[in-house]
């Protein structure tokens, strides 16, 4: 069986060095999903090349062969003992646009692994999961079963995993992501009461091929195609936003003003410049602000309104939580549409409300107004959509935020956004 063995673990090392080198040099968005599945693959690789000695030099009598088979075993449980974790925190990565895997898992993972790590570095004085006799022979310990249950039981944990968060996973995702803990455990089983075979490698590393041909590439190459669609959406937000009949307008509504009242005018300038400045910013912003930097932005644009239009707009704010971050453009947008489309196309007018407030899971914003409601505008004025599905499109990839609308003809609309909390289960 050495043959074989030797050349398992070799086509094992071919494998996961293949995918190593492709996710480190080739093309492709660097998150940390991709990165996790690097380590997984690095992991099983180092796992591959420790066994090899221990088929290669096992019984053998050079004087450097003893030094290769410990050192190979070393690397091997070590490497044996950090496989589930990675599965652990790469399972977590995957749900993290949807879900935050609670710490809780991650922690028990973590320390199941530490305990597998102490035990194999253990071995080399006590001999508890492995040692080597004085003829160069490889020897399972008096402790073996217990090197067999600590990744038995992380794999445990990744199997409650899939339990709790199984709303997240469709039927396909988790049979494929499953295949990386029930291969390695079959393969496990059977070294297990069949020593001489050697198939653990081979079993996650068929796990791993499994997971980069029906998730990994597939997840990079919607990344790309995400990117793409966010960069021409951030185009088509910025056009939708600085509109001609809006430059007109304020700017006739500050020329008008440096007639009457300059120190209007001033300050219309300013909120004028810093409502540009903010659009262009949003541009090369690829990634969520602070809210508090949005709702700056959004004051500006209504400072500019209630300059023109006077009594006939009035704002409430009312802000009770603002430590989290948003994507950029997103709650301008939607207070625009409820000015434009809503209480405006009422003879007296109106009121837009903001409001933000928190729970234990989420931080909740709403914009509220007493307009014509959504049936009166929003269906009529068809290109008020794009910017609304914009904004709900970038509050999915960038923060895993979704977006609702109620609205009844004459009774108004509101807009409510919802951002799940960093640290929530």
């Amino acid at each position: 069986m050495r043959p074989i063995n030797i050349a398992l673990d070799l086509y094992s090392a071919a494998v996961c060095l293949t995918l190593v080198c492709y996710l480190c040099f080739g093309r492709g968005r660097k998150d940390k999903m991709r990165q996790r599945f690097i380590v997984m693959c690095a992991i099983n690789l180092g796992m591959a090349l420790g066994d090899i000695p221990n088929w290669a030099f096992e019984g053998l009598a050079q004087p450097w062969y003893p030094i290769a088979l410990w050192s190979g075993s070393l690397l091997f449980w070590l490497c044996s003992s950090l496989i589930p974790l990675a599965f652990t925190f790469y399972l977590a990565e995957y749900l993290a646009p949807r879900a935050k895997v609670h710490r809780h898992f991650l922690c028990g993972a973590a320390g199941l692994c530490a305990a597998a790590i102490l035990g194999s570095v253990l071995s080399l004085w006590n001999g508890m999961f492995f040692t080597v006799t004085v003829e160069n022979i490889y020897r399972r310990g008096s402790l073996f079963w217990l090197s067999q249950a600590l990744p038995f039981l992380t794999y445990a944990l990744d199997i409650a995993i899939f339990a709790v968060y199984r709303k997240n996973l469709n039927g396909k995702d988790f049979l494929i992501l499953s295949s990386y803990i029930f291969l390695p455990l079959a393969a496990e089983a059977v070294q297990m009461f069949n020593y001489g075979i050697a198939l653990l490698n081979t079993g996650v590393a068929l796990g791993l091929l499994i997971i980069f041909i029906n998730i990994q590439s597939e997840q990079e190459l919607r990344m790309e195609r995400q990117e793409k669609e966010l960069g021409q959406q951030r185009m088509d937000i910025m056009l939708s936003q600085i509109q001609p009949h809006f430059l007109y307008n304020s700017l006739t509504a500050i020329r008008r003003l440096c007639d009457h009242d300059p120190q209007q005018a001033k300050a219309a300038i300013t909120n004028f410049s810093l409502f540009l400045r903010a659009n262009m910013d949003s541009l090369n912003s690829r990634s969520p602000i602070p809210f508090e930097q949005e709702l700056d932005h959004t004051r500006h644009y209504l400072a500019l309104e209630q300059q023109r239009f006077q009594e006939r707009l009035k704002v409430v704010y009312d802000i009770r939580s603002h430590n989290f971050s948003i994507p950029p453009l997103t709650l301008q947008p939607i207070v625009e549409n409820a000015v434009r489309h809503g209480v405006l196309r009422l003879e007296d007018g109106g009121t837009v409300t903001i409001r933000t407030a928190e729970t234990a899971m989420t931080y909740v914003v709403t914009v509220t107004d007493d307009g014509v409601g959504f049936q009166s505008n929003m269906v009529a004025e068809g290109h008020s959509h794009i910017g609304i599905e914009n904004v709900r499109g970038r509050l999915a990839a960038l923060c895993g935020g979704k977006l609702d609308i109620q609205s009844a003809a004459g009774a108004g609309t509101t807009v409510t956004i919802t951002i799940p909390k960093a640290d929530a289960t």
